[in-house]
């Protein structure tokens, strides 16, 4: 059956069938863009401006303008959300130099567990800061964990040390205390990433921002991915608990309602 999804393509709002860029577009080309993936809860954007400020960022990295302000793309999504009926689903918003597309599609909360490797493939980690929408690193990184049966992949950087996981920030808990891989050493400064550091200050949860080699993850308490659509998402093959990882999904879930003005669900 026909999807009856709209998008939007550079300033048009079209059936998503018909949603079309230039085969000379150099987004196709040659991944020359950057885009933002923005969860809605409730028909409600969660941290929509951080997001939105971190797509801008992106731009000015690459020297790309954008056609549309913040305010009319989160206008954009809104709109588009409304049209395809989504109440709880994402956003994705993506900028090439050439092209600006929106979607909005349904991602009903599903939690789950992940497994994951330590990849072979490197990355540059002035690039890995941002979001661009070239992503052979990490497309070849998700090839090799799905060939060893795995569900994410860890990526190191040119000096051996944990940069992230293929699609999601990269947390690990030892000995009461929460890790995770500074942004110098080259991590996406992700939006839910920042959400957990703030919620384990407010918890007293003493935190690391430190750099450390891929045989931290054999010996730590618990490991844990974190992106917009997952959440939170434990990686049950390092580690023996979950406490602290379930204490932190109940409060970012917490958090989410309590932005929104959310009911309890």
């Amino acid at each position: 059956m026909q999807s009856s999804s709209y998008a939007f393509v550079n300033g048009r709002f079209v059936p998503e069938a018909q949603a079309s860029v230039s085969i000379f577009d150099r987004g196709f080309l040659y991944g020359d863009g950057v885009f933002e993936t923005v969860r809605f809860y409730g028909g409600r954007m969660f941290r929509a401006h951080e997001h939105m400020d971190r797509l801008f960022a992106g731009l000015q990295a690459l020297s790309i303008e954008s056609v549309f302000s913040p305010e009319e793309l989160r206008a954009v999504c809104r709109s588009l959300a409304e049209m395809n009926g989504v109440p709880d689903g994402a956003a994705r918003v993506y900028r090439t130099r050439d092209s600006t597309v929106v979607t909005v599609r349904s991602h009903p909360l599903a939690p789950r567990n992940l497994t994951a490797i330590v990849s072979t493939v490197r990355v540059d980690s002035h690039l890995s800061r941002h979001k661009t929408a070239n992503r052979l690193p990490y497309i070849l990184a998700q090839q090799e964990a799905a060939s060893e049966g795995a569900d994410e992949a860890v990526l190191l950087n040119s000096a051996g040390r944990v940069v992230e996981f293929a699609t999601s920030n990269l947390f690990a808990v030892k000995d009461g205390c929460l890790f995770t891989p500074p942004l110098a050493d080259g991590p996406l400064p992700g939006i839910t990433r920042h959400a957990v550091l703030a919620i384990a200050a407010g918890i007293q949860i003493p935190v690391r921002e430190t750099g450390f080699g891929p045989e931290f993850l054999d010996t730590a308490d618990e490991v844990f991915a974190t992106n917009s659509l997952i959440e939170i998402a434990a990686v049950g093959n390092w580690g023996q608990s979950e406490a602290m990882t379930q204490q932190l999904q109940k409060a970012y879930r917490a958090l989410v309602r309590e932005e929104l003005g959310l009911e309890r669900g």
